[in-house]
């Protein structure tokens, strides 16, 4: 399994998704700072009581993280899975001495799991800037605890989790049409949907934890169906 996940990350150069992901963070940092200092803005907007909560500040950022690194995981299966499946390359990976599943559970993993990773990375990285900046020049009133802090942590794993479920899902849908681009469209529809319900269910956990159980369980049907077209192939 290590062989063959190593030999798919030599295949597929990730420096510029590193870079991609770089940009994000960066973005995404200046965001976090704009929807803190909305109340220093504009005194008179209608919902100002939720930009001075760290709670949703935080969250609301981890929403829109979700949805960026769901379409980056679209864009990822599509490069690695739907664009080499449709091609010759799919001669090449047929060559191979293991089963098919295997690989494209492989590439499977590397997708979810480069997904995960970075959407994980730079959310810690911008939680810290963010929370040490206030520690010296405060946007929002709003006081910090350890316990803000820990379920922030527990709700960003949840996230990113869910994009890397979501990109699966897209590769699913993408995959039956072979098209890179009904893959990304897909991903696209799905995040407008999910930051929709998502925005509601920032204060009520129990709904984010339904939803999550869902997109799992979609998740992995769709995962067996793409293994099931995956052997059934012919080339």
């Amino acid at each position: 399994m290590s062989k063959l996940i190593h030999l798919e990350l030599k295949r597929n150069h990730l420096k510029s998704y590193n870079i991609a992901v770089l940009i994000i963070t960066i973005i995404m940092l200046g965001l976090i700072y704009f929807f803190a200092a909305i109340p220093k803005i504009d005194p008179n907007e209608s919902d100002l009581e939720l930009f001075t909560s760290y709670t949703f500040l935080i969250g609301f950022n981890h929403i829109i993280s979700m949805a960026i690194f769901s379409i980056l995981s679209a864009v990822l299966a599509s490069k690695f899975i739907v664009e080499e499946y449709a091609s010759k390359k799919a001669i090449l990976l047929f060559s191979y001495p293991t089963s098919r599943r295997k690989i494209l559970d492989v590439k499977m993993f590397v997708v979810f799991a480069y997904t995960v990773c970075c959407m994980v990375i730079s959310n810690v990285a911008i939680l810290i800037v963010f929370l040490i900046t206030e520690s010296i020049v405060t946007l929002c009133p709003d006081r910090v605890t350890i316990s803000m802090i820990i379920k922030s942590i527990l709700l960003l794993l949840c996230y990113s989790m869910m994009s890397g479920f979501l990109g699966i899902i897209s590769l699913w849908i993408g995959f039956y049409k072979r098209s890179i681009v009904a893959t990304i469209i897909a991903a696209c529809i799905m995040v407008v949907l999910m930051c929709q319900i998502m925005a509601i269910s920032i204060s009520f956990t129990p709904i984010l934890i339904g939803i999550f159980a869902v997109v799992c369980i979609i998740a992995l049907l769709g995962r067996r169906s793409l293994c099931l077209q995956i052997e059934k192939m012919e080339v």
